[in-house]
């Protein structure tokens, strides 16, 4: 059978002797090594040289990771990954043991990051420079307390992303954290671990107080404490209505509020505060849903009916109070808080993500506003032929994932064959002077 490794022909040294063409070099006196020693001296050698070539290579490799621009397709990788545990102590666990593998100190690891947060910000955003001097423009020239106002924005077609300096700070969530909060059960119902036709029961310590900005929640008006709801409904209640209580019982049944925030961490690569995992604070803030969103609109098929609900939800308030039915949105309210996480479907979609604390007509006249010119920016930027070599067909692909799941709220009856009913004429003209207000 004929081998396919090369044969190596031996070779022998030629020796002068009597007669040759090769003149003898005066001979010199030869030393003696001891051959054990000399092995033992030569295993140290390249004990040495290995331990030195892979605390070289690890450097390397600590200073690309830090210093590496953070892409939006790898925050789609690691919002892909596996569901695990970020809370604060961890996160810090996490930077001490980095810290100490790549032998600098804690505080070092943090000037690095902080170096590192800022080439991201510039390498990712440099596609978007001009929307980000608009954004900035219209801010300034409508003097909006830009501490009080958090904002970012994402490319879906080539995912670069602008965001602002302060994007990072959490800043009150109202019922904007009910998006991550059914992202997370959908994934469940997707993977088979959760059953969307299980029933959790509706107790006493459920209950909320009424939201006199938002009266038609469902829950309290077509159920009563110590009745059993179907998951898939409270899943339409809270992202449909809002519904508060259906909320709270959907977190509650992962293990609590911070066990819920502990699960949803998964969804951006950025370490949280920890006021994040805090039922407190109630905080989110914009670089996590812009992975959010990310994560909503680049997964095709889990998130299709969280979409139909969002979509009918706000149709002419926030981001579509001028583009009526425009945006996918999870809005937010409360006193001066006016908050949304949407997604723009379109030939060039796009996330944005806004946080304010400006005042309720300030803070839905600027997220209106802003709402037009990231929508027209995106516009004139398709129409320039800027986005020709892009894959339109996997573009409307994703564009196109929406269903249009059974209203169950509405017609399914209750466990006593109750339907959700109308709103009485005094709660209709409450809910009229809420929106008057705004």
């Amino acid at each position: 059978m004929r081998s396919d490794k090369p044969v190596r022909k031996k070779t022998t040294r030629s020796a002068s002797r009597p007669g040759s063409n090769v003149v003898p070099k005066r001979k010199k006196r030869k030393r003696r090594y001891d051959p054990p020693r000399l092995a033992i001296v030569l295993v140290a050698v390249c004990i040495a040289v290995g331990l030195v070539g892979y605390g070289g290579y690890a450097g390397m490799r600590a200073v690309a990771g830090l210093f590496s621009p953070k892409p939006a397709e790898n925050a789609g990788a690691s919002l892909s990954s596996a569901s695990s545990s970020a809370s604060s102590k961890a996160s810090s666990s996490s930077q001490a043991s980095q810290a100490g593998v790549n032998g600098i100190t804690a505080k070092e690891l943090e000037k690095l990051n902080a170096v590192k947060s800022e080439i991201e910000r510039s390498t990712s955003g440099a596609e978007l420079a001009d929307l980000k001097a608009q954004i900035l423009d219209y801010l300034n020239s409508h003097n909006i307390d830009q501490s009080k106002f958090s904002w970012s924005v994402m490319d879906l077609t080539t995912d670069a992303y602008i965001e602002s300096d302060n994007a990072k700070t959490n800043f009150t969530a109202a019922s904007t954290y009910k998006l991550p909060l059914c992202m997370y059960y959908y994934e469940e119902i997707e993977a088979g671990r959760i059953n969307p036709n299980d029933s959790l029961e509706y107790s006493e310590e459920m209950r909320e107080e009424e939201d006199k900005e938002n009266l038609n929640q469902p829950i309290h008006r077509k159920f009563k404490v110590g009745d059993k709801i179907q998951i898939d409904e409270l899943l339409e209640a809270a992202l449909l209505y809002s519904d508060n209580i259906a909320g709270h019982m959907l977190y509650e049944n992962l293990g609590g509020y911070e066990k819920f925030k502990e699960l949803v961490s998964k969804y951006s690569p950025s370490p949280q505060a920890p006021e994040f995992y805090n039922e407190r604070y109630n905080v989110l803030n914009a670089d996590y849903t812009m992975h959010l969103l990310y994560k909503l609109y680049k997964t095709p098929g889990t998130f299709n009916d969280l979409k139909y609900w969002l979509q009918n939800a706000s149709l002419n308030t926030f981001l579509n109070r001028d583009l009526s039915g425009h945006y996918i949105q999870k809005i937010g309210n409360i006193n001066a808080v006016r908050n949304t996480l949407a997604i723009s479907n379109g030939p060039a979609p796009f996330s944005i993500s806004i946080f304010s604390s400006i005042g309720k007509k300030e803070g839905l006249n600027a997220i209106a506003d802003l709402g037009v010119l990231v929508n027209n920016y995106f516009v004139n930027k398709y129409n320039s032929g800027y986005y020709a070599n892009q894959d339109a067909a996997y573009i409307n692909m994703l564009n196109s994932q929406m269903s249009a799941p059974v209203d169950v709220i509405y017609y399914r009856p209750g466990p006593e064959g109750q339907t959700l009913p109308d709103l009485t004429s005094e709660e209709q003209s409450m809910a009229e002077e809420a929106a008057e207000e705004d």
